[in-house]
């Protein structure tokens, strides 16, 4: 089994990281995408919101069709996909055509934590689990890392268009690894409807509380570093590098929360914990305006170390904590709820921004996560519920072979 975790982990990175990596060259290259289409702030909204759009509704499908095909054919389909959107979104002849790749990605990032928590299940030990879990969902973050260091040196010799491309060299070669290396699923194959999912009102919680979050973490993704160059006047190599910041406080923060989660046995007071320390760094970003580059720094850092973990954290309890019932439905609805929170951001905080100035879009930032730390609240209610108690079936999965 150790042997075949060594194996699946690139693979399950990359899974993660691809769909989403196309959030973070949206943000790197922003103020070029701007300039080039002639598009506003909001606009550039719309981008990441056509990914996350799409991936929340195909969600409410996506967790039963993995389960039908299996974590393999799954992942075969998601990097086939992403292939083709990176292809598609680095020669689209206008903005039209851009958020049509945008689309594409979107059936990418719903295949993702559907596909990876059930290869996750498939093939490894439960004490294994939490770690891969956390492994696998740092790949989000090493994405904004790549992009980060590596979109200032591709935008130079090579423009902009190559930062939304140099994607589909890695998708292609995922695909061949997993086509090559990971197995197919002996168990039989339950069958698929296309009646949506259903969560219960412990998963919905869940579901609310990182739609908080992601409107946050999408806002920081999105104009942070457009913020730092229109008001703080950094370069567009130092922007672009605060998205590599971004992407690493994230990385270290999944690997490091779902590690200290597998340790406790009650998560939703460090899931309110996290939520906290966002909204202040949210407010640090807020007062750069005042206090220079260092507080946006500081800002954006946190909002990695913070918000980005408690989305690994909230993964770690549905594959531990079955209540939320079956993994790949109850894996899809969860992402949808994160989904949901990145298109509910980018446009009405552009417009915001747009409108009143980036102050009050940060400070709608921090409002929104200490709205997540709220919600956090409740979710220990349920949690302490369950301790000790049968896992109930609590969850419609849109199929009688998903039930449990």
């Amino acid at each position: 089994m150790r042997a075949r975790a060594r194996l699946l982990g690139p693979v399950l990175v990359l899974a993660m990281a691809l769909p989403t990596s196309v959030l973070y060259s949206v943000g790197a290259v922003g103020a070029q995408i701007t300039a080039t289409f002639g598009v506003s702030r909001a606009a550039l909204g719309v981008l990441p919101a056509a990914v996350f759009g799409t991936a929340a509704v195909l969600s409410l499908w996506s967790g039963g069709l993995v389960d039908r095909l299996g974590a393999r054919t799954a992942l075969l389909t998601l990097f086939g996909v992403a292939a083709a959107a990176f292809v598609l979104m680095g020669s689209a002849a206008g903005y039209a055509g851009l958020v049509a790749a945008m689309v594409l990605s979107g059936v990418g990032q719903a295949l993702s934590n559907p596909a990876t928590n059930l290869a996750i299940t498939e093939n490894l030990d439960p004490d294994e689990r939490a770690g891969a879990v956390g492994r696998k969902q740092a790949g989000v973050q090493l994405s904004a890392l790549v992009v980060g260091l590596a979109a200032p040196l591709l935008t130079e010799l090579a423009g902009w268009r190559a930062v939304l491309l140099a994607g589909a060299p890695l998708a292609l070669a995922a695909l061949a690894v997993t086509a090559a290396r990971v197995p197919a699923r002996p168990a039989p194959r339950r069958p698929f409807t296309w009646r949506p999912a259903r969560p219960n009102r412990f998963l919905a919680l869940l579901m609310v509380f990182l739609a908080a979050l992601g409107c946050g973490v999408s806002a920081v993704a999105t104009f942070a570093t457009l913020y730092g160059q229109e008001r703080l006047h950094q370069s567009a190599g130092t922007s672009a590098v605060l998205i590599a910041a971004l992407g690493i406080a994230g990385v270290v923060s999944r690997l490091l929360w779902s590690r200290h989660a597998a340790a406790l046995t009650v998560l939703s007071p460090l899931l309110r914990r996290l939520a906290v320390c966002a909204a202040g760094s949210a407010i640090l970003i807020w007062a750069a305006a005042g206090l220079g580059p260092v507080a946006l720094w500081a800002g954006t850092i946190g909002v990695g170390a913070t918000a980005v973990g408690a989305n690994a954290v909230t993964m770690v309890l549905i594959v531990r904590d079955r209540r939320c019932g079956p993994l790949g439905p109850s894996s899809a609805l969860l992402s949808l709820g994160f989904f949901t929170g990145f298109v509910a951001g980018p446009i009405p905080l552009g417009a915001i921004a747009d409108t009143f100035g980036y102050g009050l879009a940060w400070l709608a930032v921090a409002a929104l996560f200490l709205l997540a730390a709220a919600i956090a609240r409740r979710v220990l209610r349920y949690e302490l519920a369950g301790r000790g108690d049968p896992l109930p079936e609590l969850v419609t999965a849109g199929s009688r072979g998903s039930r449990r």
